[in-house]
């Protein structure tokens, strides 16, 4: 059995920069008070956890956790998704600072250590796009992370894609066609917003109609099932589909954003018509 708690006091030890935060994904309240024990006292320690249990023993314990949905067994590799997509969040919530280092610590579905170093992650990346297309990083982190949720989930059983659009909206509209009645009329910006995770399933549903939805910066849905309309001047690259070339053509028209979830797996962020931030699912 690996003993976790010697592992992080061996890394604190051995390693000679300091760390910013310790993040540990565990559904045993046991190994968790182990490994705090041997953190320094002034080192904030965060649990992700899919155990109720867990996470209220913890939080009696004056430990910070957060409940995850889906089983870390279950999940299986795919937490180091997860732990991406949290490093993002915590930057974009002013919690990490671009340059710090965290050290994760896997207590399910494997065990070990993992250090992050932020200024070596393409999240850098992209934080600078938010910042380069006055877009509130919070809204990029959630973008995506309804994007894994698509991409991983998919429809029925299938793998599906979609298509989200960022930026100024009479620019969005003025280079797309709606194919549908927007669904999205008449509903208030709160129910909207894709800053609110409760909204999630509903965006998700409306991200499987045939073309693409449009957000303002403030990350506000205004349409969905809007047509990409490619001018005969953007040709499609070797090996790109349609969904992807309408992406790359409406980051280039409206000199915006737009993130591409393609069926086999890969989501990839376009900004001025060019592929500036890709990760591949599974």
């Amino acid at each position: 059995m690996v003993d976790l708690a010697a592992m992080v006091s061996s890394t604190l030890a051995a390693d000679r920069k300091p760390f910013n935060a310790v993040l540990m994904m565990a559904s045993n309240a046991r190994k968790v008070r182990l490994v705090a024990d041997v953190l320094p006292k002034d080192m904030p320690l965060t649990v992700l956890t899919s155990q109720n249990r867990v996470k209220d023993t913890l939080q009696e314990d004056g430990i910070e956790c957060t409940l995850l949905e889906e089983s870390l067994t279950a999940q299986g590799l795919s937490v180091l998704n997860q732990m991406h997509d949290l490093v993002l969040q915590a930057i974009g919530e002013g919690r990490l600072s671009r340059g710090e280092r965290l050290l994760v610590v896997l207590a399910e579905p494997i065990d070990g250590v993992v250090v992050i170093d932020t200024t070596m992650l393409n999240t850098n990346r992209f934080a600078n796009l938010a910042q380069e297309f006055s877009i509130d990083l919070e809204v990029l982190t959630q973008l995506m992370k309804l994007a894994r949720h698509l991409g991983g989930r998919g429809r029925e059983g299938h793998a599906v894609g979609a298509l989200f659009a960022i930026g100024a909206l009479p620019s969005l509209r003025k280079h797309s066609t709606a194919l549908v009645l927007n669904p999205f009329k008449g509903h208030p910006s709160e129910k909207r917003t894709i800053l609110d995770e409760e909204n999630h399933e509903t965006l998700a549903e409306f991200a499987w109609l045939d073309g693409a939805i449009l957000f303002n910066r403030e990350g506000i849905a205004s349409d969905a099932g809007r047509y990409i309309q490619v001018p005969s001047g953007i040709s499609p690259k070797a090996g790109e589909g349609g969904r992807h070339l309408a992406a790359r053509a409406i980051s280039q028209l409206s000199e915006g954003l737009a993130i591409c979830v393609s069926s086999s797996g890969t989501i990839t962020l376009y900004a001025n018509g060019r592929d500036r931030y890709k990760v591949r699912l599974g």
